[in-house]
């Protein structure tokens, strides 16, 4: 009997009925290039076989990977075993969709890492820890809105599909989980114009969330470039909307005003 390991985030999906909606939601098509990360025992792995021809998996655990070895026909499955974190770009590029029960101790990594993917990507369909997938998905105005929601929704439209009890693991977590499914924006009617400058304001912006905006961005904005940006210095970032970040982004850089 093969045990979850702690230092690898490891709580296997075991209730049949959530893994069912879970492949409705994802609804595979037979010639989809699928990559699933983190497959551990195969619980979407195998149901996910019964639509597709073929599955690439990224794996870091050995156990697991002799384990799908054991039970899934070669022709069937190629496996990676490695750290997502340490693979590649252009090996994550030849897939149209990706899926996962992101291990929560580095999701936050992952979906960052995913944003470097997008060009030819059809939906990304993860697990997320509920209270990452609240943060993904918040409104401006609410507590869970912060920086990570600000960079996924710019490149990302967001949808919460299901939530899962701790049960339907084992062993089971101490917190709920929730299935979601990312579509990646093709068009952007509002561009940023260096995604490294994006990355730094959003950071800087939510570094001290009880904050204001002009406390954050003291000695980099001041009531002009507020007035001009037509933002209330006396908001916090939570306030601002993500079409907001990328005029203060597009601002500072025709500005060359740098963090």
């Amino acid at each position: 009997m093969i045990k979850a390991k702690k230092k690898f985030g490891q709580n296997f999906l075991t209730d049949t009925s959530v893994i069912k909606q879970i492949i409705d939601y994802i609804n595979p098509k037979e010639n989809d290039r699928v990559l699933e990360i983190g497959p551990g025992m195969g619980a979407l792995t195998k149901p996910l076989l019964s639509k597709i021809k073929h599955i690439n998996v990224i794996e870091i655990d050995s156990d697991m990977v002799a384990h799908l070895k054991n039970t899934i026909a070669d022709d069937q499955i190629t496996i990676l075993e490695n750290d997502i974190l340490m693979v590649e770009k252009q090996d994550l590029s030849s897939y149209d969709r990706i899926i996962g029960n992101l291990p929560y101790y580095i999701s936050t990594e992952i979906m960052i890492k995913m944003i470097d993917l997008i060009d030819n990507k059809k939906d990304f369909h993860f697990m997320f820890q509920k209270e990452v997938a609240e943060r993904i998905s918040a409104v401006p105005g609410t507590k869970s809105y912060g920086r990570l929601t600000v960079l996924i929704q710019y490149f990302f439209t967001t949808e919460i599909l299901l939530h899962i009890p701790s049960n339907a693991f084992t062993p089971a977590p101490k917190i709920q989980s929730s299935f979601m499914r990312l579509i990646p924006k093709k068009n952007q009617e509002l561009k940023y114009k260096n995604i490294n400058n994006f990355k730094k304001i959003i950071k800087a912006a939510f570094q001290h969330k009880r904050k204001t905006i002009k406390n954050n961005f003291k000695d980099i904005l001041n009531e002009k470039d507020f007035n001009f940006l037509k933002i209330n210095p006396q908001d916090r970032a939570e306030m601002l909307s993500i079409d907001t970040f990328v005029n203060i982004e597009n601002y500072m850089y025709d500005n060359n005003i740098s963090l």
